[in-house]
């Protein structure tokens, strides 16, 4: 385990059967989609397993359910790494082709302001085919021409209500990566508050639970979905992978100077690092107690609805899913293992 710390996740530990197919269509499909050109590219790509952690989040999902959910997740994975300019950290060596479609120069290296503007406008494109249904044309970038194959298979079975809502998630995490970029172009840490206030929307956790109704094949009723006692269970999702990530990614982002929770309790409130690591566990222990607790009280909830709401028992263990998957997968994903490997 990467810094030597333990988290406590009392859920249910499980994995889809069906990932070893799954990989290989999802193998196929990135190849297919443009997203990567170049067999060391894919290569690397490949035993770089980052698109698994579909199997761990969505254990129940299988067939075209599970090869949908493994698509998404490598292509969330593909462009967080095309906009934090980090490929070298995951997959050890350079990205073969751009996933905004730019030309790419062979040198790896762009000017920050140059690589803020790509990621703004790549953003603007996503956003526009959400927003407008605006059909990406032969030259479209790959990144939105994966995203609208995605979205459009995303929809399918699903109502207009949960489309809305649902796009409503993909715009607020498309929107919270100019923000995240500047601040490093800046050599900007955040505060911890502030930290905590970005990776809740670049994380991307939200979509992924609307993925899990669409996998699932159910959608929560608009004022369960809407009501605080929902809220209160995703955010708390939400903070506890965001916790473990945090420290599973520590010295990958610390190598590469970039934000980190752990490195921003060093820096604003002066802890040592032993400390700052403590903290950030505690905050995934309190965050999964939190779930927990919203999870057990979901039987108030439905009464406070006017009647039973299977759909609301579902939908909590797609959370619990989440988490504990998140957890499982990170503690051995070669993508934090390649960084402490000795040179």
């Amino acid at each position: 385990m990467p810094q030597d710390v333990e988290f406590t996740v009392p859920l249910e530990s499980r994995v889809s059967p069906d990932l070893p197919r799954a990989r290989r269509h999802h193998l196929a499909w990135v190849r297919e989609s443009g997203l990567l050109h170049g067999q060391d590219a894919l290569r690397r790509y490949a035993s770089s397993r980052v698109a698994d952690s579909a199997a761990y989040g969505f254990p129940y999902a299988a067939g075209a359910d599970l090869d949908l959910c493994f698509d998404l997740l490598g292509w969330l994975y593909l462009l967080d790494n095309h906009f934090d300019d980090h490929f070298d950290d995951h997959f050890d060596g350079r990205l073969d082709g751009r996933l905004d479609g730019r030309p790419d120069d062979g040198s790896g290296a762009r000017p920050a302001a140059a690589r803020t503007e790509d990621a703004v406008a790549l953003c603007q494109d996503l956003v526009d085919h959400l927003r407008y249904g605006t059909r990406p044309g032969a030259g479209a970038a790959p990144a939105v021409a994966a995203f609208a194959d995605c979205w459009q298979r995303m929809g399918q079975g699903m109502s207009q209500e949960w489309r809305r809502r649902t796009a409503h998630d993909w715009v607020d995490y498309l929107a919270g990566w100019p923000t995240k970029i500047a601040d490093r172009v800046l050599g900007v840490l955040p505060d911890p508050a502030a930290h905590l206030r970005a990776r809740r929307r670049t994380i991307g956790l939200r979509p992924l639970l609307a993925l899990a109704e669409r996998a699932g094949h159910y959608e929560v009723p608009l004022p369960a979905w809407c009501s605080s006692h929902l809220e209160g269970m995703r955010i708390a999702a939400c903070d506890a992978i965001i916790a473990m990530n945090e420290v599973h990614a520590l010295e990958r982002d610390e190598a590469a100077g970039r934000p980190n929770l752990v490195l921003s309790l060093m820096r604003h409130q002066g802890r040592a690092r032993p400390e700052a690591l403590r903290e950030v566990a505690g905050t995934a222990r309190r965050s999964v107690e939190t779930f927990l607790q919203l999870r057990a009280g979901l039987a108030q909830l439905e009464r406070d609805l006017g009647g039973r709401v299977p759909e609301l028992a579902r939908y909590a263990d797609a959370h619990a899913a989440w988490i504990r998957g998140y957890h499982d997968w990170g503690r051995t994903a070669p993508c934090y293992e390649d960084v402490r490997r000795p040179g």
